[in-house]
């Protein structure tokens, strides 16, 4: 997509439920979390809750969910809860440059996530009233990450770009499955930044990457405004779904 076509969805009538809700939205997650509910103006998006931490990986998350789980259903009471972790198991993170790399072994790490969503399916089974859905990863890049903090030679990243997309593909396509047994779905937000322009043309050299708009990224990882609304309607239509 681009800007114009984000503005364009955006248009689009949203219409609210009238009666009460029967569960609670609550939403885990790493830092995307956080530019969604900056756009939340509306008293239907006001009552997603958000349990996001900058860099939280999807054992981090399950941890937390072990630990808090209990208490946070006491006293929200039945919830959906849309697990929307992943993105920053692929990568490692370097505190002190502010870079980004992919980790040594993705292959093994998608596996550590669609294992972690499992135990997370399974603690929530303790709770049958409540929902549970994960949410697919948006595909980002690492060269744009490290073009936006400075790195004096991004483009060595771009090789690691494409190994992963194919690696959040693959989580993407494992997440689709667990999402079917339960009956429920997950946007496509990847779609989103699809480069249709890119997708048909003739150049034998494209790569996976190319294949992204990551101008509607604010560094290639967290969207800028626009992206985050549309994101955050997507996510709304499916909560209008399952909480009425």
């Amino acid at each position: 997509m681009t800007e114009h076509k984000l503005e364009k969805y955006l248009k689009k009538e949203f219409i609210p439920p009238t009666s009460p809700a029967s569960l609670t939205p609550v939403i885990i997650s790493d830092s995307k979390g956080r530019y969604l509910e900056n756009q939340c103006t509306t008293a239907f998006e006001k009552n997603i809750k958000w349990w996001y931490k900058s860099g939280q990986t999807s054992s981090q998350g399950l941890a937390w969910l072990k630990n808090n789980l209990a208490s946070k259903i006491g006293h929200l009471d039945n919830i959906s809860l849309y697990v929307w972790l992943g993105t920053c198991d692929l990568t490692s993170y370097d505190r002190s440059s502010k870079l980004v790399s992919l980790r040594p072994n993705p292959e093994e790490e998608v596996q550590t996530v669609i294992n972690n969503f499992r135990d997370i399916k399974e603690l929530l089974s303790a709770y049958p009233i409540c929902k549970l859905t994960f949410l697919e990863i948006p595909i980002f890049s690492i060269f744009e990450w490290n073009k936006s903090h400075d790195h004096p030679s991004p483009n060595q990243f771009k090789n690691q770009d494409d190994s992963l997309i194919v690696n959040i593909i693959e989580i993407n396509q494992q997440i689709r499955q667990l999402n079917n047994l339960v009956h429920v779905g997950s946007p496509a937000f990847s779609l989103d930044i699809y480069h249709s322009v890119a997708c048909k043309s003739k150049n034998s050299r494209k790569r996976p990457r190319d294949l992204y708009n990551f101008n509607l990224y604010i560094d290639g990882i967290h969207p800028k405004i626009n992206l985050s609304k549309v994101w955050l309607r997507k996510i709304s239509n499916r909560i209008r779904t399952d909480c009425w």
